[in-house]
């Protein structure tokens, strides 16, 4: 608790991703990258709590090159942790999500995190920084 009665929010670190696979681009695509913010639970995984309790969402963006970026955010759905990112020009709130898969052990570098997208394929971006 705070001094003033209020619960402590967990420290959030930013995540950086890049593509290590997909089924377009076995060998990975050089440039791609998402990189997002989240707190961590003492088992290195998204912490719920945490993200219950932060007013302020959690940024994410996507960078691709030769292509804009995208931003959005971190949400938690009932299927589990998912990115939101809109395309330039469009509304947040209709953004499609990508859903985090595989999330079953440390958030940390050299860690493969599966992405699938709208559109249903899935790929695996490596944690290449936390901090």
């Amino acid at each position: 608790m705070t001094a003033a009665g209020e619960a402590a929010v967990a420290d959030v670190v930013e995540v950086t991703l890049v593509m290590t696979w997909s089924p377009a681009e076995p060998q990975g695509q050089d440039g791609h990258r998402i990189v997002f913010s989240l707190a961590l639970d003492a088992h290195g995984m998204p912490d719920d709590a945490a993200y219950l309790a932060d007013p302020a969402p959690w940024p994410a963006r996507r960078e691709a090159p030769e292509a804009p970026a995208l931003f959005g955010d971190v949400v938690r759905e009932e299927e589990g942790w998912a990115l939101r990112l809109a395309i330039p020009g469009e509304s947040l709130d209709e953004a499609p999500l990508c859903r985090l898969q595989a999330l079953s052990g440390w958030l940390r570098p050299g860690s493969v995190v599966t992405i699938k997208e709208p559109n249903g394929t899935a790929a695996a971006w490596r944690v290449v920084a936390v901090g």
